[in-house]
């Protein structure tokens, strides 16, 4: 584990690699999901999973842009990293509400932009605190 941590901080490439490449793999994850058409016939449909899972499906994409923006290689103060992340999260979220407006059987929807918001929110003000814990850093 150690050893890894070496290099990585050795090589800009890796660096960046390690802490951007999740960013990028997910919001292209996210892109593909809103790409389709339909979703299986599986998914719960009780009253309010939708937001749901527009709320959980950002956190973690807030999660990583705030992992990404707080990377060793940063100079962003605290301020900085949550305001960045924030607004590259709040951003893509609207560019893809507006993307599935294009996409057949799918439609944008203010609220699910706002729940998408609120996942980001949610994760900038938390990633701090539960890395702390998880991680034993005081």
């Amino acid at each position: 584990m150690m050893s890894t941590m070496i290099r990585i901080k050795q090589s800009p490439f890796f660096h960046r690699l390690y802490y951007g490449g999740p960013v990028l793999v997910y919001a292209g994850l996210i892109f593909f999901l809103s790409s389709q058409s339909q979703f299986p016939e599986e998914l719960p449909s009780f009253f309010g999973f939708d937001k749901i899972a527009h709320f959980v499906e950002y956190y973690i994409f807030g999660w990583l842009l705030y992992r990404w923006f707080s990377s060793p290689d940063r100079v962003w103060g605290r301020r900085g990293v949550l305001f960045m992340t924030l607004f590259v999260g709040i951003c893509y979220a609207v560019g893809d509400e507006w993307h599935q407006s294009f996409v057949p059987g799918r439609v944008a929807s203010f609220f699910d932009a706002l729940f998408d918001a609120a996942g980001i929110a949610v994760a900038a003000a938390t990633y701090p605190f539960i890395f702390r814990k998880l991680f034993r850093i005081k």
